[in-house]
C-alpha cells in the first residue's frame, strides 16, 4: 500500500496498530487500532521536503508512510506520551507520529527524517524499541 499524496478522501486509513507493537510499547489499548490521515496533513508535511535531496526522494518516502507503519524497524512512544512514533529506514531514517487518543481510530501526526545520530540517541536512552523481524 502506497500514501496517494493527491487522494481526493477527506480520511484515509493508512495502517493499523497491531497488537505486536500494542504489546512492545505497553500501551494501554484493548485492540487494534486504525491509523487515520486527514487530507490537510499531506500539506502539512509538505513543509519537510527541504530535509531531501529531491522531491522525488521526498515522495518516495512520503508514499512509503502506510509500510513505515506496518513494517517498522524501530518503534516509542514520544516522551510527551502523546504519540506514538514508526521509524524505518528507507534512503534516510523516517519518523511517522501518530497521535493517541482514546477514540476507535489513531490520527496521523507528522512524519520526517532523523538522522542516524538522532536514532542511536534514541535507542541509547530506551525511547525506540526495535521490532523483530523473523
Amino acid at each position: 500500500m502506497k500514501l496517494n499524496l493527491n487522494q481526493k478522501e477527506k480520511v484515509t486509513v493508512i495502517g493499523k496498530l497491531t497488537k505486536e507493537i500494542i504489546e512492545l510499547l505497553e500501551i494501554e489499548i484493548d485492540e487494534e487500532k486504525n491509523i487515520i490521515i486527514w487530507k490537510d496533513r499531506i500539506k502539512y508535511i509538505e513543509k519537510h521536503k527541504s530535509d531531501f535531496d529531491s522531491e522525488e526522494e521526498w515522495k518516495e518516502h512520503v508514499e512509503a508512510i502506510p509500510e513505515i507503519i506496518a513494517n517498522p524497524d524501530y518503534v516509542g512512544i514520544h516522551p510527551s506520551g502523546k504519540s506514538i512514533e514508526f521509524i524505518k529506514k528507507i534512503k534516510q531514517n523516517m519518523l511517522v507520529a501518530v497521535r493517541l487518543t482514546n477514540k476507535k481510530t489513531l490520527n496521523f501526526r507528522s512524519s520526517y527524517p532523523i538522522s542516524e545520530k538522532k536514532l542511536q540517541t534514541y535507542l541509547k536512552s530506551g525511547t525506540l524499541k526495535s521490532v523483530n523481524k523473523e
